[in-house]
């Protein structure tokens, strides 16, 4: 099975003045992060990775232009995923008052961009000089924590990384689904707005079946670029979750506001949010559902969208 590495960061920001922030920023951290890290390792920060010679060997291509730095014709590279999920804080509130609460940024890496932790974090810092919001609000990194050592990998004053994240594999997840009880009954609910494309189009309905997929398909993506490469069958799995039944709970098409610093307005992007409800054999299927709980589904998964909260019941 698949060896794919996944690593699972948390940052801790804080500013000293008033924040107003949209209810969901994970559009404009990953662009800002976009913006910093091209003007840290490009080569030619005023021409185009279309026609560049090191574009199969840049830093920002890997991380943010992924489908170039894979490409080897005049043509991205289709379906190339990033190697990793920002999932920062989604605020009720449109303003934080000073001292009332410190920002949290979740890191969620993939296969060999975990060794370039230090990147995101150079960026993450430099986005303190820039600010963040349409306003450009400063801010301070305060401490870096791996969730899944539960440990911290960086503190403010630090010169350098204290030791690599701990990390997840596919062995990881079976273990854990193995060591619960038989499970027949589960929710999942989307934590962000999920936007599942069929022939084209947005999708408004949900089913066990999509989900598996949607779960298989970012797992085999993720690794093919970023992992071993090694391709598995697994038609046996997806076969068997047409058995099982499912049903949704408020499921609707949610909008969430996002601020374009490019177009210098604010945008709207959807996708379904609710809970799907499913009961059956469902340990076969365990595996799967946790660790699409850290890989995330769906588009632009990049920046916190498709993210779900698995109950089991």
């Amino acid at each position: 099975m698949i060896k794919l590495e996944i690593s699972s960061l948390e940052f801790t920001l804080s500013s000293n003045q008033a924040v107003e922030m949209a209810p969901f920023i994970g559009s404009t951290i990953r662009g800002v992060f976009g913006n910093i890290l091209k003007d840290s390792c490009c080569v030619e920060p005023r021409g185009k990775c279309s026609e560049c010679m090191l574009r199969n060997r840049c830093v920002y291509t890997y991380l943010f232009e992924s489908g170039w730095y894979f490409s080897n014709g005049e043509r991205q590279q289709s379906g190339v995923p990033q190697p990793y999920v920002f999932e920062p804080t989604i605020y009720d509130n449109a303003e934080m008052n000073p001292g009332q609460a410190e920002i949290k940024l979740g890191l969620q890496l993939f296969g060999n961009s975990i060794d370039y932790l230090p990147v995101f974090m150079h960026c993450i810092k430099k986005i303190s000089q820039w600010g963040l919001g349409k306003n450009r609000i400063a801010y301070e990194l305060e401490r870096v924590e791996d969730l899944f050592g539960q440990k911290q990998v960086w503190h403010k004053g630090s010169a350098r990384m204290i030791k690599r994240p701990q990390t997840k594999t596919w062995d990881d997840y079976r273990k854990e689904a193995q060591s619960k009880n038989i499970i027949k009954r589960c929710q999942i609910e989307l934590i962000t707005p999920l936007r599942m494309k069929k022939e084209g189009h947005l999708q408004s309905n949900l089913d066990f079946t999509t989900v598996i997929k949607a779960i298989i398909r970012r797992w085999n993506l993720l690794n093919k670029y970023y992992g071993t490469g090694e391709k598995n069958d697994n038609s046996e799995i997806i076969n068997s979750a047409a058995a099982i039944p499912s049903g949704t709970l408020n499921l609707h098409w949610q909008e969430m506001e996002r601020y374009s610093r490019r177009q210098d307005q604010r945008m709207m992007l959807g996708g379904m949010m609710g809970i799907m409800e499913c009961s059956g054999e469902l340990n076969s299927f365990l595996p799967w559902l946790l660790l699409g709980e850290d890989i995330h589904i769906g588009k632009n998964a990049s920046f916190g969208l498709g993210k779900y909260k698995l109950t089991l019941m």
